[in-house]
């Protein structure tokens, strides 16, 4: 996928760079609307400056094959914490553009409930979409019996790791957490940073919680503390948090990690300047384009001691706004991302669309395309919890990492946070 960083910690393949300005598809010719003049289509997304290129690339050929243009406005590395109440903003103010991508989930579901979105049910049956995409993620943008998106990225957060520093501290791929933590306590008396990582917007760091989370808990406890059925003052949570604390003082994660740029860690692990990566299948783009030998990295699913074996994951993909006056048209451009030919275009190594051989070159994506089939995954913290809530927990999530809040402590404004928010206070 030509995703971003934001996750969400996406869903396009990430750059490193952030991109400043708007990008600009070619406007003119003709109009597929039947207005008589050219057609320019609004396209907002959180592309970096690599992804851009690509999706550039994309809406050039549509142009060339509809004659219409698509102007795109970028918040490169802004993540579920600040991208969304961007679009919100621009939704209310008047401002919508015609279509948008997002992410599925708690984090879209606003975008629906408040009717900002339309339904694409008529469009599925128009396109065939049922045919072209894979049917589990259609779920992610299903509420209440009604499709509202098109998905078209898939993504798993899994471990990225150099087998140059593994082979330097003498240590193998773990396979169970207590092995985990004696590789990050190995690599750091190398002399090598264990883990690469960015607090800044909250989401990277939120991947290690909930991969603790998921160990402490349990998939069945952790899927009730997602879900907010059960309370989260309680042991599991502590635990986890406890764990996140630790990881910070011993300086696995980078000193100083809240305040670090996430939209980094990718070119940081290509340059080798850290061990592992906490990351998606859009790693492997800035991996490939440092040329980096195939065998001089590596990947695995985090270990969590837990049966079945999970790991986290999410959908991304395009929406159309209610208050686009130019409907048919944003449907055409929905459509043409389903093609095979546009998402090979797109450099979309880990596409929903049915059909798209692997990319060449890309060893670590082709494997977790083969592990999404295989093993379950839960839904990354940040698109199961409510904004509100997530929003608290990036707080709370900043304090223990900076040892201002004990994990008890924590765990009980976690369940203080649900409870405001269930509340409405």
């Amino acid at each position: 996928m030509t995703i971003g960083v934001t996750r969400r910690g996406a869903l396009g393949l990430l750059g490193a760079s952030a991109l400043g300005a708007a990008v600009v598809a070619c406007s003119g010719g003709g109009s597929s609307s039947g207005s008589g003049g050219p057609t320019t289509l609004e396209l907002a997304d959180y592309d970096t400056t690599q992804q851009a290129a690509v999706t550039q690339k994309v809406l050039t050929a549509f142009k060339a094959q509809t004659k219409i243009g698509v102007t795109v406005d970028s918040l490169p590395g802004s993540g579920a914490a600040i991208y969304p109440g961007k679009l919100r903003t621009e939704l209310l103010g008047g401002k919508a553009p015609d279509v948008f991508r997002c992410w599925g989930g708690s984090i879209v579901e606003p975008f629906v409930a408040s009717k900002q979105v339309i339904s694409l049910d008529s469009t599925y049956a128009k396109y065939g979409w049922e045919n072209k995409l894979a049917k589990p993620n259609i779920n992610d943008f299903t509420f209440s019996g009604v499709k509202y998106g098109l998905p078209l990225w898939a993504s798993a957060v899994g471990v990225w790791y150099s087998t140059k520093d593994y082979e330097k501290a003498g240590v193998a791929v773990p396979t169970t957490f207590a092995e985990m933590e004696s590789v990050n306590a190995a690599l750091a008396k190398a002399g090598i940073q264990p883990w690469l990582g960015g607090g800044k917007y909250g989401w990277y760091v939120m991947r290690f919680f909930e991969w603790f989370l998921e160990m402490t808990a349990g998939p069945a406890e952790h899927d009730q503390l997602r879900s907010t059925e059960i309370s989260w003052n309680t042991s599991s949570v502590v635990d986890a948090f406890a764990i996140l604390q630790k990881w910070a003082a011993n300086k696995w994660l980078p000193a100083g990690v809240m305040g670090l740029d996430p939209t980094q860690v990718e070119a940081e692990f290509a340059g080798g300047q850290g061990a592992m990566a906490l990351d998606g299948q859009w790693i492997e783009q800035n991996i490939v384009a440092a040329k980096m030998p195939q065998a001089s990295y590596g990947t695995f699913i985090p270990p969590t001691d837990q049966t079945p074996l999970r790991f986290s994951g999410f959908t991304e993909g395009l929406f159309i706004t209610s208050e686009s006056a130019k409907t048919t048209d944003a449907e055409e451009l929905l459509n043409f991302f389903t093609s095979v030919s546009s998402q090979q275009l797109d450099q979309n190594a880990y596409t929903d669309v049915l059909g798209v051989p692997p990319i060449p070159g890309y060893v670590g994506t082709a494997q977790w395309a083969k592990w999404l089939a295989q093993y379950p995954h839960y839904v990354i913290q940040d698109q199961s919890l409510s904004t509100t809530l997530i929003n608290a927990y990036f707080n709370i999530q900043s304090n223990v990492v900076q040892g201002s809040q004990t994990p008890k402590e924590a765990a009980a404004a976690m369940q203080q946070a649900v409870v405001s928010s269930k509340s409405g206070t």
